[in-house]
């Protein structure tokens, strides 16, 4: 069983597409509790990350929680929770 903060999961699964297509971190890297830091994002990459997410799912994420010490499977959850109805 997924959770939507695990790979496998809709939103996790979105998320890694976009930090690969669109960010070139290597799917290695793209692990659960990686942070942006880890993934070598800086703030500005993290505000157009965050950009991106919005265009593509028609979600709004406050700039607040785009906190460079979250890890992946706390965007994911933040995706996840934007998503429900």
């Amino acid at each position: 069983m997924t959770t939507d903060t695990t790979p496998g999961s809709r939103a996790y699964d979105l998320l890694a597409s976009v930090l690969r297509d669109k960010f070139e971190v290597p799917p290695e890297a793209i692990v659960p509790t990686a942070t942006f830091e880890q993934l070598d994002l800086d703030s500005l990459a993290v505000v157009e990350l965050f950009v991106v997410l919005t265009e593509e799912l028609g979600i709004e994420v406050q700039d607040g929680e785009a906190d460079p010490d979250l890890t992946l499977a706390g965007v994911a959850d933040l995706i996840a929770q934007a998503v429900k109805p």
